[in-house]
């Protein structure tokens, strides 16, 4: 049977919820505070990259492609994201960067609630939340909204596992249409990221912690239990199988592309786990491998050393989590979005745990004993959660702030050339740039084609694909980029 959460004993009710409110104004706050400035950043080339994938395809494709798993189209729910932004706003980063902020915050209360399904109480919860809130490690998060695929797959696999766990809590099983509803969510959980593969794990996990274990080695009652607890996991089971698929064999599986090819070695492991700890525990760029073991051992002794689920769940969700990056090149920081929901449970329950001891040490001296152990106690939590605030803000500004406006300078110089010229061509035509300003790559199709807004107008850059004269004569508009300018040859 799952625990209870740790509610505060004894507040009135009315109390508890005007503590709620104040620490929600209070969050709210230092988020916008600590995170205001990423409306004040560029595009990077991926964005550009992103929003021209999504925009390209016909909306049919872009609507059909959530529900056909199996042709593994690249994280169709992005489209949702881009699409409207750039039908609205075209190539403007501000309202970009403003949606990317409240889903984020979106995600730090669904985290908060996340922490309540799991047990945790008012004050682990709400620890929960603040480090939510901003999290130095995971930076690009928030200066790029090429990571909101993150978000999104953070977002609903928190729904999704809340929602689960809240039914299962109570001692039910879920009814067919919260089993619809379990997967419609999930659905949306592997749309947004491939992280989401992990859930089903973690659904099998939660009912062998906090439930009766699958009875493996009985093979009817196995039966019976797949039919019952164990229904929601089969069919997420079943999803995912034809997601990975998808993934692998489709014809748009991003696993045919080489930097997203898993490699099983020991090296590509060692190399994850170093830089995952190092995010984690703000030590960019990485630990080295002793330290690594170390925090390893320490964190697998604190949550196994006592038989509590909750430790032992967050043990398994940052063990299982980052599984999907763990064997592909380069994959942290930002991708880590999932996993930290693990590791500000685990911190937040630890300091809850350790909270007493310190507590009776620190109202047993002279200078605090006047206070009493119960306003000693809140004086200690609010410490250390200004602690942490303020140590996550000196982060940032030693270290993320100095580095924002260095992204993408060229690609700024680039688009405010367009907005600067606003070049024309007729619908429906060629457009050939004999010179284009991003030579080493085809990004400046995608501007250039982003900036027509016309779907059918065919941008070729002359550089990359050459055409003959006669063919460039034929076309509706011809460009060249020549001294960072602009110039229409006709």
């Amino acid at each position: 049977m799952a625990s209870k959460p740790e509610n505060q004993a004894g507040a009135p009710p009315g109390a508890n919820r005007r503590r709620k409110l104040a620490f929600a104004i209070l969050f709210v706050a230092y988020f916008f505070l600590i995170s205001w400035d990423t409306l004040r950043v560029p595009f990077s080339l991926d964005e550009m990259g992103a929003i021209w994938t999504y925009w390209h395809p016909s909306p049919l494709r872009l609507l059909v492609s959530h529900f056909m798993l199996w042709r593994g189209y690249f994280r169709p729910m992005g489209g949702l994201f881009y699409v409207p932004l750039y039908l609205l706003f075209g190539l403007n980063p501000q309202p970009y960067h403003a949606v990317l902020l409240v889903l984020l915050l979106i995600g730090a209360y669904l985290m908060y609630r996340f922490a309540r399904a799991m047990g945790c109480g008012d004050l682990s919860s709400a620890i929960v939340a603040l480090i939510a809130c901003y999290h130095g490690g995971l930076s690009n998060l928030y200066y790029a909204s090429v990571f909101v695929f993150d978000v999104l797959c953070g977002i609903f696999y928190f729904v999704a596992f809340a929602y689960y766990a809240r039914i299962r809590f109570s001692g039910r099983l879920l009814t067919r249409g919260q089993t619809i509803a379990f997967l419609a969510l999930y659905l949306c959980a592997l749309n947004s990221k491939e992280m989401a593969a992990t859930l089903p794990v973690m659904l099998l996990v939660y009912e062998w912690l906090y439930h009766e274990p699958p009875p493996w080695r009985r093979l009817k009652e196995l039966v019976r239990w797949l039919r019952g607890p164990g229904r929601v996991l089969c069919w997420s089971v079943l999803i995912n199988l034809v997601f990975i698929f998808g993934k692998r064999f489709g014809p748009y599986g991003l696993m045919k592309v080489p930097s997203y090819m898993p490699v099983f070695s020991w090296h590509r492991m060692a190399d994850f786990h170093q830089r995952y700890l190092g995010d984690i525990f703000y030590n960019p760029p990485r630990f080295d491998w002793f330290w690594t073991i170390v925090i390893w051992l320490a964190v697998t002794y604190l949550c196994w050393r006592r038989k509590r689920p909750l430790l032992r769940f967050c043990w398994f969700w940052i063990v299982v989590t980052p599984l999907p990056l763990e064997f592909i090149i380069g994959r942290d920081m930002a991708c880590l979005y999932v996993p930290l929901a693990g590791w500000t449970v685990l911190a937040a329950t630890l300091f809850e745990d350790w909270l007493p001891s310190a507590t009776r040490v620190v109202s047993a001296e002279p200078a605090f004993r006047p206070l009493g152990p119960a306003r000693t106690r809140t004086m200690l939590a609010a410490a250390g959660m200004i602690a942490w605030a303020l140590g996550s803000w000196s982060y940032k500004l030693a270290n993320v702030e100095s580095g924002v406006p260095q992204l993408e300078p060229h690609l700024s110089e680039v688009l405010a050339e367009f907005r600067a010229v606003n070049p024309q061509a007729p619908p429906a035509t060629k457009v050939v740039f004999l010179d284009d300003p991003f030579p080493a790559s085809f990004d400046g199709e995608f501007v250039a084609e982003l900036w027509f807004r016309d779907r059918k107008t065919q941008v070729v850059l002359n550089q990359k694909t050459p055409l003959p004269p006669e063919e460039i004569a034929k076309a509706g508009a011809v460009f060249t980029w020549r001294d960072n300018k602009l110039i229409r040859i006709r």
